[in-house]
């Protein structure tokens, strides 16, 4: 270990969650570390159809269990984590009728402080930001009907928060439909002074990536970034949103890396 202690990184964690302006949250996340690896789970259970909180809650504790288990940072680790979550869906969906259309978007970023790696997957709408000198990447695409159109041209980027089809996914944990998105994987080194926003889209719907990097940059630590950037989400939406129709579930985990001691610090 004290060959790798010029490479180590320290995390520095904030998470919130919200029903927003609905009665329950059907949104879920979990956290884990051993030793110099992390493991950061994101879901949105999907509207519409009865057990999207369970989904949600099945595949952040799935993917933790696993991780806790064998706790590796790698992609063979990480599909191996997600495919628990799915089966975990699955025998719930089997085990009461009730439940069998449940489904939850997912993202999870699993971290290597000793080595600088980050690995994630995502499936849905939950996705994963990078922000690296002053600027923001989005490291996830959507699995989504509006992102097909974007990719194809016939709809402007800046147009996938407010447009009719936003809500309509391609992919999530328990869609078995052959045509469904399977999940992508991908995996970057990362840098000191990086920060990493994992979010459901009741976060990202209400905040853009240029007021994002801007509370970056004014914060004096990554519990104040994210607070900062709740605070702008909750604005946008009220001065936006029909009062008849209140706002999504949200949540969202914040991540900046320093070069202090293996640890991990919850904010």
């Amino acid at each position: 270990m004290n060959s790798l202690l010029s490479a180590v990184m320290t995390l520095e964690v904030a998470s919130l969650s919200s029903p927003g302006g609905r009665q329950a949250n059907e949104d879920a996340f979990k956290l884990s570390a051993r030793g110099p690896l992390a493991c950061f789970a994101v879901s949105d259970g999907v509207g519409g159809e009865i057990g999207g909180d369970l989904a949600a809650r099945a595949v952040v504790e799935s993917i933790v269990a696993g991780f806790d288990a064998d706790p590796a940072v790698n992609e063979h680790a990480l599909a191996r984590y997600l495919d628990s979550a799915k089966a975990e869906v699955v025998h719930q969906q089997l085990a009461d009728p009730v439940l069998k259309n449940m489904s939850a978007t997912v993202a999870v970023a699993l971290i290597d402080c000793a080595h600088a790696q980050v690995h994630w997957g995502h499936l849905g709408d939950t996705r994963i930001y990078q922000f690296r000198d002053g600027g923001v990447h989005r490291m996830t695409k959507d699995h989504s009907a509006v992102q097909q159109l974007v990719d194809a041209g016939l709809c402007a980027a800046e147009k996938i928060r407010s447009h009719p089809l936003r809500s309509s996914l391609l992919g999530a944990i328990g869609v078995t439909d052959e045509g469904a998105a399977d999940i992508a994987y991908s995996s970057k080194r990362l840098e000191k002074g990086d920060a990493l926003l994992l979010c459901t889209d009741g976060f990202w719907e209400w905040i853009t990536e240029p007021e994002m990097e801007a509370s970056l940059r004014e914060a004096s630590s990554v519990a104040n970034w994210l607070s900062a950037m709740d605070h702008i989400a909750q604005h946008n939406a009220s001065s936006s949103r029909d009062p008849r129709q209140p706002r999504d579930n949200y949540t969202a985990i914040a991540i900046r890396v320093a070069d202090q001691e293996p640890l991990l610090e919850q904010a």
